[in-house]
């Protein structure tokens, strides 16, 4: 005997699939967003510090919606690109120990203006550094986020 199996409920299902489909696209560019300040603020540890353009010019803009949602961190300095990738360049700890006679000398407030002492993290890569360490975290925030 060709037994048929009756499977109730299955309407109700597919709209619960539904409705949380729809929930988590809306929440998607919401954990972007998040994801992408985490990392902003991690790459602010790092950012080469002269006069603070550079700092100052990080950015975080999420764009599209749903599933189509795209996040975007950087920076908008003119040479924000050179000092991200320039490694050659001394930065932080290092930048003050190959300038400390200068540092040192600065007396009038243009020298001391391009001689001052840098925080220790500065470095070059300061936002690909902070992406390829913070991965895990970034993953899991954007995961808890839609879990929710």
């Amino acid at each position: 005997m060709g037994g048929l199996a009756k499977i109730k409920g299955v309407g109700e299902v597919l709209k619960k699939l539904k409705n949380e489909h729809h929930r988590i696209q809306r929440e998607v560019p919401r954990a972007l967003t998040r994801a992408g300040l985490f990392l902003q603020r991690a790459s602010q540890k790092m950012v080469p510090v002269h006069q603070g353009n550079l700092k100052a010019s990080a950015f975080t803009r999420t764009s599209g919606s749903g599933f189509a949602a795209a996040t975007t961190v950087g920076y908008t300095a003119a040479y924000a690109v050179y000092a991200h990738e320039n490694e050659e360049a001394a930065h932080g700890a290092e930048f003050n120990a190959k300038h400390q006679k200068e540092i040192a000398n600065a007396k009038t407030p243009a020298q001391k203006a391009i001689w001052f002492n840098r925080g220790p993290g500065q470095q070059s890569k300061f936002l690909e550094k902070p992406m390829r360490d913070e991965r895990r975290t970034l993953i899991k925030m954007i995961r808890v986020d839609l879990e929710k």
